[in-house]
């Protein structure tokens, strides 16, 4: 077997290629300096790079560091859309998706991704099957940060288990956090043509949605339907079509059958939270769910089945004394009582009658108090109540405050707040917009940056006045997701170098010219038509064609003409500051010549 990534054979530590300065054992990035953070060991490798745990020295601050594979940073394509991906992450800030801090080329010529360290368990690593109320926590908890990322235009791709890690908060809850955003992406320019065409898809199959394996550009339904697999999977611990590749071979040979719900799998399963995994796991998008939220509600629907009264609720979380005094370890909580707790246990089970020193917390309450282990439940008796075995607990003279904790996560949810009308009516407006800033704020595209503040005050003052009314959770997410996506048309059409870079993206010349206006240097216009032409290699010498078009009309004082094609090359190469001067030099004349028109025919109708 040769080298892994330049698929060549040489020695271990040897460059890929001659002249390259990416060795292949990665190990001895171990120790090197980015910044002023140091590497300290790798924490895993994958196809698109290796990740590294980087150490602050001074503050003890703690890091990842993805360093781009070599073979892979020599093909411009990849090494383009791998930084363009992170500028766009660095954007992305929710508490459910790990954050993206830089990106950027290390003295060494690595290319290196600075993001936000997770610490904790990845969902590949939970013990199967899950009970319902907790796989719909940890759904709730993905789908929280996939609507932020889909309402900035963010699609995952290869959304799977070893992509979502469950870690503690700083107040002691529970969150998933999302790993490896546009990762997917950045790899799937890396494939030629003839490998697409072989059918090379990016992502894991197993949970690779149908449409992916056709070669259709994702939305976020393909996000919801690797979700779905991953629910079905924590629910009954199998794949809705199997392992491996059999989805992309079923679908390019045959039609692929229905699987099983899930509650014929598990009786235990609430036939209502089946039927909604079920609708994400459509073959056809338009028969999913339309958004994460639309999918979160339905979830939140099925939770308020009579089905799941005996849970425990999502949000109290309960630690228990590990064997031989290990410590606190967090336990799945099946049930919860006045007197005490039905707790999922699949590994050794505590001695019965053993006193445990447990924790309680909900809603940052946290309680401390001692339980007695009163039953067992060993696995021959685990599926009359949620599939696997365990014990329970019953407080040991609980106080006061351990009964008011327990009372609060026994209490029936408040009254739901009904949608707010107005608020509804905006919020459909804003979502037929699409992911376009200009619809979004309703102005024109040659709207200039006067236009654009003020536009934008006036969308926040509309929004003011639901900030303090009650909304329901639904309602209000939907607002900060709205909020949102205003900050993100601020940052996309509010500074002039975004703006040049986004309307060049649409071919908005116009848009372009109140950057240039607004002082945006030349310099930085050149970074950028370079990147734009790199990703668009006919478009200069189209642009060239048509703008020697215009000077030969211009020459035969054919203005309108002439003013027409230096319009259709400024469309196909719109950074190109040259040619804005002779628009605008032949715009003026034109509109000179229309005003003196104007002024002719309207003194020969006077007299």
């Amino acid at each position: 077997m040769g080298c892994e990534r330049c698929l060549t054979e040489h020695e271990a530590g040897a460059p890929c290629t001659p002249g390259d300065d990416f060795p292949c054992d990665s190990e001895t990035l171990s120790g090197m300096g980015y910044g002023p953070l140091v590497f300290v060991r790798k924490l895993g490798t994958g196809t698109l790079g290796s990740v590294y745990l980087a150490e602050h020295p001074s503050s003890g601050a703690l890091f990842a560091v993805k360093v781009l594979h070599g073979h892979l940073a020599r093909t411009p394509a990849v090494l383009q859309r791998f930084y363009a991906e992170a500028r766009t992450l660095k954007n992305l800030v929710h508490p459910n998706v790990a954050r993206v801090l830089d990106v950027r080329q290390a003295p060494t010529g690595h290319h290196c991704l600075l993001m936000e360290y997770v610490d904790g368990l990845a969902l590949s690593r939970l013990p199967l099957p899950l009970p319902p109320a907790e796989v719909v926590f940890l759904l709730l908890q993905v789908l929280e940060g996939l609507e932020a990322a889909h309402a900035s235009g963010i699609v995952h791709r290869d959304l799977k288990p070893e992509n979502l890690v469950l870690t503690t908060a700083r107040d002691g809850s529970r969150r998933v956090k999302i790993l490896d955003f546009g990762m997917a992406s950045t790899l799937a320019e890396g494939f030629s043509p003839e490998e697409l065409a072989a059918g090379m898809v990016v992502g894991s199959p197993a949970y690779l949605a149908p449409e992916l394996w056709v070669r259709a550009e994702p939305d976020g339904r393909a996000d919801l339907y690797s979700l779905a697999v991953l629910g079905y999977r924590l629910l009954t611990g199998r794949l809705p079509f199997g392992g491996g590749g059999r989805m992309g071979e079923m679908l390019l040979v045959h039609e692929p059958s229905v699987p099983l719900a899930p509650h014929q799998l598990d009786e235990q399963v609430p036939a209502a939270l089946s039927a909604v995994l079920m609708q994400a796991l459509s073959l056809r998008p338009d028969d999913r769910f339309a958004t994460a939220r639309a999918f979160r509600a339905a979830l939140n629907e099925a939770m308020r089945r009579p089905a799941f009264g005996c849970m425990a609720p999502a949000a109290f979380q309960v630690r228990v004394e590990g064997a031989g005094g290990s410590g606190l370890v967090p336990v799945f909580v099946n049930d919860v009582s006045d007197d005490g707790l039905r707790i999922a246990c699949d590994g050794e089970l505590p001695r019965l009658g053993a006193r445990l020193e447990v924790e309680l917390s909900l809603n940052g309450w946290v309680l401390a108090c001692m339980a007695d282990v009163v039953r067992l439940l060993p696995a021959e008796e685990a599926r009359t109540w949620g599939g696997r075995q365990g014990f329970i607990l019953q407080f040991s003279e609980p106080s006061e405050d351990v009964r008011r904790l327990i009372a609060q996560a026994l209490a029936p949810p408040p009254p739901e707040t009904p949608p707010d009308a107005e608020l509804a009516r905006i919020l459909t407006l804003a979502s037929a917009c699409g992911q376009d800033p200009y619809s979004l704020l309703s102005i024109p595209p040659y709207a200039d940056f006067a236009e654009v503040t003020r536009r934008l005050a006036l969308a926040e003052r509309r929004l003011a006045p639901f900030w303090h009314r009650p909304l329901p959770a639904e309602q209000r997410q939907a607002l900060e997701a709205l909020h949102g996506r205003l900050e993100a048309a601020r940052r996309t059409l509010g500074e002039p170098l975004a703006r040049a870079r986004f309307d060049a993206s649409r071919g908005n010349f116009h848009g372009v010219a109140h950057c240039l206006a607004a002082g945006v240097p030349h310099a930085s216009v050149n970074r950028l038509r370079q990147a734009f032409l790199a990703a668009r290699p006919d478009a200069e010498a189209r642009a060239r064609e048509l703008f020697d078009g215009g000077v030969v009309l211009e020459a035969q004082h054919v203005l309108e003409g002439a003013l027409a094609r230096y319009t259709e090359a400024l469309r196909v190469d719109p950074l190109n500051v040259g040619l804005h001067r002779y628009y605008h030099a032949l715009a003026r004349r034109v509109h000179a010549s229309r005003m003196q028109a104007a002024g002719a025919e309207q003194s020969a109708a006077s007299s």
